[in-house]
């Protein structure tokens, strides 16, 4: 997992021909709007986030964020763990960018 400044982060996603961008949230967020064409993963629901990550292509880089980085680095993490080739956290979140 590499863990990018708000700057470093957009940086890599402009510069990405096909860039794949997911929103990580919480039990406790509301459903909000999404940037960056992001497909919205929930953390909370491990079945959910297990079975959505299972269809995505792992060979690909994936930029992550949440809130505030905390379920971004867990869901980075978990990717990982999974067999991802590369994902890249927002650090601090979405508040910080």
């Amino acid at each position: 997992m590499t863990i990018a400044s708000g700057s470093i982060w957009h940086s890599f996603l402009e510069q990405d021909a096909n860039p794949e961008v997911l929103y990580v949230k919480s039990e406790n967020e509301p459903e909000g709007t999404t940037r960056f064409g992001a497909l919205s993963i929930p953390l909370h629901n491990t079945k959910s986030f297990k079975r959505t990550i299972e269809n995505l292509d792992k060979q690909k880089h994936y930029y992550v964020y949440s809130k505030s980085g905390k379920s971004g680095a867990i869901a980075c993490q978990n990717m990982e763990d999974a067999g991802f080739v590369e994902t890249i956290n927002l650090n601090g979140g979405i508040a910080n960018f």
